[in-house]
């Protein structure tokens, strides 16, 4: 099938003999969406709006009017944001280090999701405001939200297929003799720190690839690209390998030129529901982790 988007509304147009209902499941809508959409009259097959599931043929036109009428309740925070792609779906920005993805339970005012609301208003974006993954608060570079609540579950089911391809930057402690290293360890809870992760033969199964860019003085840039998606998964799976990330105190990194977590988030590949192509989207590393790539830090051979 076809997709286009224009002014809220979702054109389809079907190139094979299907269902409504079939069409809706493509597009990762449950029994309860479905149902919504049937009884607010939101779907129309060849411009005659139909209340529950119907036949389709080739070149049958299904158009969807979008719902847009969530509220995240979200305070705006008025700070410039670094916006590395925008459309109708997508508000794709780089976040910089320091700063919380959306509110807990201490800071509810000034986070990524407090600025974006602010750029939605300034744009006049009637859209709720919604994360599709998480970096922690120290790790900057690529977040996507999504504008439209319609496409969260699609976007959310490649997540959890791993079809959102992310790539860290990272600067750790020591030299690595290994060009390319995949690490395959199970992490779960620390009992003895609630705010730490480890590994843990009864955690869940991660992976994480990683490829040595360059070695220097005493540290190395590497690339991470993770295969599962565990929280600290990257800090965990370095430290494990005696490769700590610079800066990452809370597993044994020591400060080196940086006062941050030296992890960023510079590559991301993701499915675009209505171009149906996949997105290549890079963030320039930040000022405080290029300065460790200069020549005065390069290791003397």
């Amino acid at each position: 099938m076809k997709l286009s988007l224009n002014n809220q509304i979702l054109t389809i147009q079907i190139l094979h003999p299907t269902s409504v209902d079939d069409v809706l499941t493509t597009l990762c809508q449950n029994k309860k969406r479905k149902y919504l959409l049937y009884q607010q009259h939101a779907i129309r097959v060849n411009h005659t709006v139909i209340k529950q599931s119907h036949p389709l043929s080739k070149n049958d036109i299904v158009t969807i009017h979008l719902p847009m009428n969530e509220d995240d309740q979200l305070l705006p925070s008025y700070h410039e944001i670094d916006i590395i792609y925008e459309d109708d779906i997508f508000c794709i920005v780089s976040k910089p280090s320091g700063i919380l993805v959306h509110p807990d339970g201490n800071n509810q005012t000034d986070t990524m999701a407090n600025r974006v609301k602010a750029y939605y208003l300034m744009q006049g974006i009637q859209a709720p405001v919604r994360a599709i993954h998480r970096l922690d608060i120290d790790t900057s570079g690529l977040l996507i939200f999504c504008k439209i609540p319609f496409f969260q579950p699609m976007l959310d089911q490649l997540l959890a297929d791993k079809k959102i391809y992310r790539i860290y930057t990272a600067f750790i402690q020591g030299n690595m003799s290994q060009v390319k290293h995949t690490i395959i360890q199970p992490i779960g809870k620390d009992r003895h720190h609630s705010n730490k992760m480890r590994i843990s033969q009864t955690g869940k199964y991660a992976k994480t690839e990683i490829q040595l860019i360059k070695n220097f003085h005493d540290y190395a840039q590497i690339q991470c690209k993770l295969y599962t998606g565990r929280t600290h998964q990257i800090r965990v799976h370095l430290a494990h390998i005696n490769h700590p990330i610079l800066s990452d105190t809370l597993y044994g990194g020591k400060h080196h030129c940086i006062q941050r977590l030296a992890l960023h988030a510079h590559y991301l590949e993701i499915y675009h529901p209505i171009h149906q192509t996949y997105l290549h989207l890079e963030a320039p590393l930040p000022n405080d982790m290029s300065i460790l790539t200069q020549n005065k830090y390069r290791k003397k051979h």
